[in-house]
């Protein structure tokens, strides 16, 4: 009996902070502003992300989806990412459909299917340039917010509100708890405490589609000062494999033949 009820009032006491916790995102979000403490972390992880030369990291990544029906489905993918900054990138992405690879090289961009054998070329001189080469193809790049020279900056980011929830914990380690909310999504983002914040966990909720989707990222391992080969930015097309043109390649069919990995 005395177990049970000190488990009773620890359960009761978690369920008032979380209750106060949630009345704080509702009343910081209802004034329309971004929280000091929640700008002050934004802000640390924009730097020092930012100020990184070169990294690496892994990570899993849901990204759901409503049919027309209106189910809500969620396809599951994975993989792992090294950027040098300003200008090189490779990227690799596993899921239920198949392999795909992303080559940045400082002049060209590479987007190829393991499976399918099949690649596009576009140009790009650096990161934000492959970015936009993506979007220019109608693609959105959840995720994206990590590689450019401001990651997560409130300044040029979609962010009409914003608070710092709390701290928990991921993985064992400490992190703070932000959420957002902007003019088209909402999104949260939990950071590592110390003198390297860095991102382990981001979900964007998209606020114009039905059903209200999300995309989740997940990342771990990060290496702020990995080995580089240069070697592994470039991309040589494997005997057989067909170069596609951008002009001529529709969205969905570079989704089933290039990116699609779910």
């Amino acid at each position: 009996m005395r177990i049970g009820f000190r488990l009773a009032r620890i359960l009761s006491t978690a369920a008032v902070i979380g209750v106060c916790a949630l009345a704080s995102v509702s009343a910081a979000r209802a004034q329309g502003s971004v929280d000091d403490d929640a700008r002050r972390v934004l802000s640390s992880l924009s730097s020092y992300l930012g100020g990184l030369q070169r990294f690496s990291v892994e990570y899993a990544a849901v990204d759901e989806v409503i049919t027309e029906q209106g189910q809500k489905l969620q396809f599951l993918h994975s993989g792992s990412l090294t950027a040098q900054r300003p200008d090189r990138l490779h990227a690799v992405r596993r899921g239920a459909s198949g392999t795909s690879e992303v080559f940045l090289n400082g002049r060209e961009l590479f987007l190829f299917g393991r499976d399918a054998q099949a690649y596009l070329q576009l140009p790009a001189t650096g990161i934000a340039a492959a970015i936009d080469a993506v979007h220019g193809l109608g693609f959105d790049a959840p995720g994206a917010d990590l590689l450019v020279a401001r990651p997560f900056d409130s300044a040029i980011i979609d962010v009409t509100s914003g608070t710092h929830v709390g701290m928990t914990v991921i993985d064992g380690v400490e992190v703070h708890h932000l959420a957002f909310r902007g003019a088209e999504v909402d999104w949260q983002i939990w950071v590592t405490t110390g003198d390297r914040p860095l991102p382990v966990r981001y979900v964007i909720t998209s606020k114009t589609v039905a059903g209200a989707p999300q995309y989740t990222l997940q990342l771990r391992n990060w290496n702020v000062a990995p080995q580089v080969d240069a070697g592994q930015f470039n991309f040589v097309p494997p005997q057989g494999a067909r170069r596609l043109d951008p002009a001529s390649v529709t969205v969905n069919a570079i989704g089933d033949m290039i990116i699609r990995t779910q």
